[in-house]
C-alpha cells in the first residue's frame, strides 16, 4: 500500500473508507448495533442461559427472559467501551469508521444508550427470580469499570482483565441455590477462558495502538512485542498461556468428577482439551501470534470442556445442549443480521 500523505493518528472520513455516505434507517441500525457488537452479544451472554440450565429450578422462559438481560448487559459493555476509547480508536485507521470515531453516532447518543441499557439489567435484576441477585449487581459493576477504567486503572490490568472475566462467568452461579466445589470450579474455568479470549482477541490487535499511547494491557505486561513475522510471544506469555490452560483443564476435570459425570462428557472434555493443546503448543513453540482471529484457536478446547463441566451439573444434561444450540442459532442469526444490513447500506 503507498502512503497517501495522510498524518499519523488522523482520523479517516466516513467516504474514504466506505466509498458513500450512507444515510436512512437501515444505515441507523447498522451504526447502533455496531457499537453494540450485534453479532457478539449472544455468546457473552451464554452464562445467563448456561446458569439456567444448571439450576435445578426455574422455567425456560425466566431463562430466556435473563438471556434477554444478558443481551442488554454486554450491549452496555460494548457501548461503554467505545465511548471510553473513543480518542485511541480516532488515531487507529482501522477503527476510524467505526459508529462513535466516524461521528455517525453521537456520543451523547452513545451515552444514553448506554445508561437505557443499565436501567433494563438492573431492572431485570430487581423483578427477574434469581438465588443470588448480589453476583449479577457485581456482574454489572464490574463489566461498567471494566469498560470504561480499566486500561486508565492502577489496578495491575491482568487483574482487572480477570475481574472482567469474572463478570462474564458469574451468571453461572447467579441460579443455582447452594452452588457447590464443581459450580464454582466450573465458573473459575468459564472466567479463565473469558480472560484469555480477552487478552488474546483485544490485546493483541489492538497492540500498537495500545503501546503508541503508553497503556500497559496485559499483552504489553506479558512482553508481546510486534515483530517481522506477527507478533513475538515472551516467556512470561507462553508461561502465562501454558499455565492458565492447564489450570483450566484442571477446573473443568474437578467439575466433571464431582458431578460424576458419565463416561461421554469425561471423553468429550478429554478430546477437546487434547485437541486445543496443538495450537497452543504452535504459539509456545513458533514464539509468535497472529493478530487476527487465529490466536484464539487454541481456547476451543477449553470452552468445549467448560461446555462438558456444566452439563454435568444440569439436572438434565441435554438441557446444556439446548441451551448451547439456542446461542448458536442466536449467534448466527445475529451475524446474518448484521451482514444483511452491510448489503442494505452499501453503496451501488
Amino acid at each position: 500500500m503507498t502512503d497517501t500523505g495522510r498524518p499519523h493518528g488522523s482520523t479517516v472520513p466516513v467516504r474514504d473508507v466506505s466509498g458513500a455516505a450512507r444515510t436512512g434507517v437501515a444505515q441507523r441500525l447498522w451504526d447502533y448495533t455496531g457499537l453494540v457488537r450485534l453479532e457478539c452479544l449472544p455468546l457473552l451472554s451464554a452464562p445467563f442461559l448456561l446458569g439456567c440450565a444448571v439450576s435445578p429450578a426455574g422455567s425456560s422462559t425466566t431463562a430466556y427472559a435473563w438471556f434477554g438481560a444478558g443481551l442488554v448487559l454486554h450491549g452496555l459493555s460494548c457501548a461503554s467501551n467505545d465511548i471510553a476509547d473513543r480518542e485511541l480508536d480516532a488515531h487507529d485507521p482501522r477503527r476510524a469508521n467505526r459508529p462513535l470515531t466516524s461521528g455517525r453516532v453521537p456520543v451523547r447518543h452513545a451515552v444514553v444508550l448506554s445508561v437505557l441499557l443499565g436501567a433494563l439489567f438492573a431492572l431485570a435484576v430487581l423483578i427477574l427470580p434469581s438465588e443470588h441477585p448480589s453476583l449479577l449487581w457485581i456482574s454489572l459493576g464490574l463489566t461498567v469499570w471494566g469498560n470504561t477504567r480499566q486500561k486508565r486503572s492502577r489496578v495491575p490490568t491482568p487483574v482487572s482483565d480477570l475481574l472482567w472475566g469474572v463478570s462474564v462467568a458469574a451468571p453461572l452461579l447467579a441460579f443455582t441455590p447452594e452452588p457447590g466445589i464443581g459450580h464454582v470450579a466450573a465458573t473459575a474455568a468459564l472466567a479463565l477462558v473469558v480472560t484469555a479470549f480477552d487478552v488474546a482477541g483485544g490485546d493483541i490487535k489492538d497492540l500498537d495502538t495500545d503501546r503508541r499511547a503508553g497503556l500497559r494491557t496485559t499483552a504489553i505486561v506479558l512482553g508481546l512485542r510486534p515483530g517481522p513475522h506477527g507478533i513475538d510471544t515472551s516467556t512470561a506469555f507462553r508461561l502465562a498461556t501454558t499455565t492458565g490452560y492447564a489450570m483450566t483443564g484442571a477446573l473443568c476435570l474437578t467439575s466433571l468428577i464431582i458431578a460424576s459425570a458419565r463416561l461421554p462428557l469425561l471423553l468429550a472434555a478429554l478430546t477437546a482439551l487434547l485437541a486445543g493443546t496443538v495450537p497452543l503448543a504452535r504459539h509456545t513453540a513458533g514464539r509468535v501470534v497472529s493478530a487476527g482471529g487465529r490466536s484464539v484457536v487454541f481456547l476451543a478446547g477449553p470452552f468445549v470442556a467448560v461446555l462438558c463441566a456444566t452439563a454435568a451439573m444440569a439436572p438434565h444434561p441435554a438441557q446444556v445442549a439446548l441451551v448451547t444450540g439456542a446461542v448458536t442459532g442466536a449467534t448466527l442469526a445475529a451475524g446474518l443480521g448484521r451482514r444483511l444490513l452491510a448489503r442494505t447500506t452499501s453503496p451501488h
